[in-house]
């Protein structure tokens, strides 16, 4: 019986080919997810990413209280900024991700079951010709004009469930 050492153990012949016979399947597996990465870095990527998300809660300090015991979420920012009293609270996970928006606008009881008030927020580069995109499947945009030298541009629109998108595109560095 011939052997070979391999990392200092002795092996068989016949002890190696079924080690390698092992690793096959692994390298087949390592192959085909080398692929998939190639083909989805050769597809374009699309001009907006989902960025925040927004939901209507009763109570903004209880609702906070829970996102950040239970998923870890923290607080980034609120509205307004000064306020002891915000009516939302913008939250991230450690190490980013999408945002939770935590809106309270009234005390009015909300709908059994759900919320009253919620949208979907997009940061886009090109928040124009995403509104222009929206308004051509058939949704009435609306523009917000935020004062100042470089403000963000910000449009809403619903989509056709109803829900209200709204897009984000930062103030343009200077």
């Amino acid at each position: 019986m011939r052997r070979s050492t391999m990392s200092g153990a002795w092996f068989s012949v016949k002890q190696g080919a079924k080690m390698a016979k092992g690793f096959l399947p692994l390298l087949t597996i390592a192959a085909v997810a080398i692929a998939i990465v190639a083909l989805a870095a050769e597809h374009e990527k699309s001009d907006a990413a989902l960025a925040q998300v927004a939901i209507n809660v009763a109570d903004l300090e209880r609702s906070e209280k829970y996102y950040r015991d239970v998923l870890g979420f923290e607080r980034v920012w609120q509205y307004p900024p000064d306020s002891a009293q915000p009516m939302e609270i913008g939250l991230v996970a450690p190490g980013g991700g999408a945002g939770l928006v935590l809106s309270h606008l009234s005390d009015d009881p909300l709908p059994e079951g759900k919320g009253s008030y919620g949208r979907i927020i997009v940061d886009t580069a090109n928040a124009n010709a995403l509104a222009a995109r929206a308004e051509a499947a058939g949704s009435a945009t609306r523009f917000v004009t935020i004062p100042g030298d470089n403000p963000p541009t910000i449009v809403f629109f619903r989509d056709p469930d109803g829900y209200e998108i709204e897009l984000y595109q930062a103030p343009s560095l200077p």
